[in-house]
């Protein structure tokens, strides 16, 4: 299953207000000012995807005004974006050391370092942010946690934060998902099923979901149960690869 990260910072999204590319600066402005109006248009100009201006603009907002965590984190994704991770490190630290408190930007440089594989980094960076009580959506860190550890090779550690991700919000869609594929992975077909059954009860059918559980109704013998699936799946997503693959038998 391919790799999903949950809540993950588009930190231009959690920018209060926005600014317009006619926009005009404030006049007289502190340097306090000028730095807030060229966060607001960076961030728009990284929505718009002209990256070269939303660079200058955020690069401008860190040198006026180094102490708005949120300049720091939005330059942080510029970076990702532009492919320069040594520089969106380095932003992303500059952020957390600017606002220890701030779960989003935790959980997202946590993101960043599991894409760099340093597992034992970003592990921490997700139980920080999990762990935070102001954070309002640590089933999403939890899961991420969760998605690392399984890159990791650690599937012990994965299944463990994907259960923490239940404990929060037990009918958690994506940890539901999570469990389910790594029951199937790890040869407890019937507790996949269970899983897949409270998934089914909160999300609408996806070609990746319906596939799963083909799969599984499949591994298990149940071969009335895996052509239910199977033919849902050709009907309501014929176009989808996962159509083409039960298609292929497989």
């Amino acid at each position: 299953m391919r790799r999903q990260w949950l809540a993950v910072g588009l930190a231009v999204g959690m920018l209060a207000g926005c600014v317009t590319e006619g926009g005009v600066a404030p006049t007289k402005s502190s340097p306090v000012d000028a730095a807030a109006y060229n966060l607001q248009l960076g961030a728009e100009y990284l929505r718009a995807g002209k990256l070269s201006l939303a660079r200058e603009r955020l690069e401008s907002s860190v040198k006026q005004n180094p102490k708005v965590a949120r300049a720091h984190f939005t330059l942080a994704i510029l970076y990702q974006t532009i492919n320069e991770p040594e520089l969106a490190d380095r932003s992303f630290r500059n952020a957390i050391r600017t606002d220890p408190d701030d779960a989003a930007v935790q959980n997202t440089y946590a993101v960043h370092l599991c894409g760099k594989k340093r597992y034992d980094q970003a592990e921490k960076y997700f139980t920080r942010a999990a762990t935070n009580p102001l954070y309002q959506t640590p089933e999403a860190a939890w899961t991420n946690a969760g998605v690392c550890m399984r890159d990791k090779g650690d599937l012990a550690a994965a299944e463990r934060y994907f259960r923490e991700a239940l404990k929060v919000e037990r009918s958690f869609p994506d940890a539901l998902l999570e469990l389910a594929t790594l029951k199937l992975e790890t040869g407890n077909p019937l507790s996949a099923r269970a899983f897949l059954e409270r998934l089914m009860a909160v999300r609408e059918a996806t070609p990746q979901l319906l596939l799963l559980a083909w799969e599984v109704e499949r591994t298990l013998g149940d071969t009335a149960a895996a052509s239910r699936f199977s033919e849902r799946l050709l009907q309501d997503f014929p176009d989808s690869v996962e159509a083409e693959r039960v298609g292929r038998g497989g």
